[in-house]
């Protein structure tokens, strides 16, 4: 799976105790076409988003206590300002509903 497949979700588990559900996105994508990935990265977010509040997750984990979310954005190639400022702007939306970005750079 990969950030092109916005309608499933790459990688899912819950650690603190059942309290965190952690999120994963591979994103394999370079950055010649800057726009057309942010757009990409953008779709796949907004999956995971809708995920969350539809409360998908209780299908895989139905017992589990979550309170907040964290959705890992692990990058292959380096990534630009542009993307540093998108996932800056997504976090200031979605920490209303106890999720954040973190972005892992390889």
């Amino acid at each position: 799976m990969s950030v092109l497949e916005s309608d499933k979700i790459d990688g899912v588990a819950v650690s603190g105790e059942d309290k965190v559900l952690n999120l994963l996105i591979t994103d394999h994508l370079d950055f010649k076409d800057e726009y057309r990935h942010l757009l990409t990265l953008q779709e796949k977010i907004n999956a995971y988003l809708g995920f969350i509040e539809a409360e998908q997750y209780r299908e895989i984990y139905p017992d589990s206590d979550i309170e907040s979310f964290i959705i890992e954005i692990h990058f292959k190639h380096k990534i630009t300002d542009n993307c540093r400022k998108f996932i800056k702007t997504v976090n200031n939306q979605i920490g209303e509903i106890n999720t954040i970005c973190i972005i892992v750079e390889n």
